[in-house]
């Protein structure tokens, strides 16, 4: 898993509409996502391990990097199965 860079969708859009933020990849369905998973997404570019990642959240929130990177398995495996991000 450390080695794997997350990659958002390219036909993913995020839109900030009045400080709510809508994910969709074509206008026919819509998710309401949060902040943090906007700021989550932006950090996968392709270019980050998860351990690269997981250092910068941990910077942000102050946690060990080993606890980030437990919390983030899950929300990058609920983002995988909706489409949001694929691995390469």
């Amino acid at each position: 898993m450390n080695n794997k860079r997350p990659l958002k969708a390219k036909n993913l859009k995020i839109i900030d509409y009045l400080g709510n933020y809508y994910a969709t990849f074509d206008g026919t369905k819509v998710w309401r996502i949060e902040k943090w998973v906007v700021n989550l997404l932006k950090l996968c570019d392709g270019k980050r391990t998860l351990d690269q990642i997981a250092e910068e959240i941990s910077k942000m929130c102050g946690h060990p990097p080993e606890d980030v990177k437990i919390g983030l398995k899950p929300l990058l495996e609920e983002l995988e199965a909706s489409g949001f991000i694929t691995y390469i």
